[in-house]
């Protein structure tokens, strides 16, 4: 234990002693993920509930994934942001407490839904229609979703309830569980039931949906050539809508996989350690792409997807309605430039 409180005085020195140019790059990048992470999920949420278009069951899960983003923007990188402009944590021991549980509440509430999410598209995509009908509903999808809340909040509970309390990484940046708590088993049972069990749920759904929609799109290559049919279905239930819908939650699994990894990589060599031996510099990177992954969604959403692209458009045309406004100075000196121009002529 001597060892590890040694390592923390000696990041806490390393964080308070930073160059100018390293507390700018690093502040102005994790407000960028924060300021992100909070606009494109509210924004995506806006989308969600003025259209009724949006409301479908799998955008159910969707949005709940971005209010649990926006919570981690509001609830737990602010406070990162703080401590990276001034070189320590400013807050009391309650604001800790408070992010540490939030970002692992946040954190399984996330993996979880991705993995219910899964779920929904092997049954649409893989299984029956009549099947998906009768098992995905608003009612038990809204069940679903709170069941997730529920199980979530069994990852940072047995923590708190054993009398073990949250404190400031300054690696990191941020408050997290010690490393005592770790090696007594709390940290093979987060790793056991809230991040193997959903990525196993999740790699095992997809792939047998991706093997599904790729032998779908080879049968309907096929049908075109033969001119025996025109119009893609799987059985002739899976529109291509619902193939695209597949594809952009493939591409939202993937982004998180990608933000993840590097998260769960230092976390087993912290773990095989009994330390942590890696560079400040890691375990910042560590942060910033743990946080990074609460922004990806909105983003993919709005490249991917028709309908939100359009929604998020006409939720924006206001500002930009705005900003063509607020210089009326340029287009008086427009008018005049024509008007000089036609005399001119």
């Amino acid at each position: 234990m001597n060892a590890t409180l040694s390592t923390v005085e000696v990041f806490a020195q390393q964080f308070k002693n930073r160059t100018t140019a390293i507390r700018i790059v690093e502040s102005l990048s994790m407000l960028l993920i924060n300021i992100s992470a909070f606009a494109g999920n509210l924004l995506l949420g806006i989308a969600f509930v003025k259209n009724p278009n949006l409301r479908t069951i799998t955008n159910i899960y969707i949005v709940t994934l971005a209010f649990s983003d926006c919570l981690l923007s509001l609830l737990g990188i602010p406070f990162t942001v703080a401590s990276l402009i001034v070189g320590i944590w400013p807050f009391n021991n309650f604001v800790c407490q408070l992010q540490g549980f939030c970002i692992l509440l946040m954190c399984a509430i996330s993996l979880q839904t991705l993995a219910v999410t899964a779920v929904n598209r092997y049954f649409r995509v893989v299984r029956s229609r009549s099947l998906y009908l009768k098992i995905f509903n608003v009612k038990t999808t809204k069940i679903t979703v709170a069941f997730v809340w529920i199980m979530a909040l069994i990852a940072p509970l047995p923590y708190v309830v054993s009398g073990h309390e949250f404190s400031f990484h300054p690696a990191k940046v941020f408050c997290a569980h010690n490393a005592e708590s770790l090696y007594k088993g709390y940290g093979a049972y987060l790793v056991l039931f809230f991040v193997a069990v959903p990525l196993i749920i999740i790699i095992t759904c997809y792939t047998r949906v991706f093997l599904t929609v790729r032998k779908h799109n080879l049968n309907f290559r096929f049908r075109i050539r033969s001119r025996s049919q025109s119009k893609p279905s799987i059985d002739g239930c899976l529109s291509v809508e619902e193939v695209n819908v597949t594809y952009t939650l493939l591409v939202v699994v993937c982004a998180f996989l990608v933000c993840w990894t590097p998260v769960v990589v230092v976390d087993m060599i912290d773990f095989i350690n009994a330390d942590w031996k890696l560079k400040r510099q890691v375990y910042v990177s560590y942060t910033c792409f743990a946080f990074a992954s609460a922004s990806l969604n909105p983003v993919i959403y709005g490249i991917m997807n028709r309908s939100f692209r359009a929604e998020y458009a006409r939720i924006l045309a206001p500002l930009k309605w705005w900003s063509s406004h607020s210089h009326p100075e340029t287009n008086d000196g427009d008018e005049l430039k024509m008007t000089t121009t036609q005399r001119l002529s």
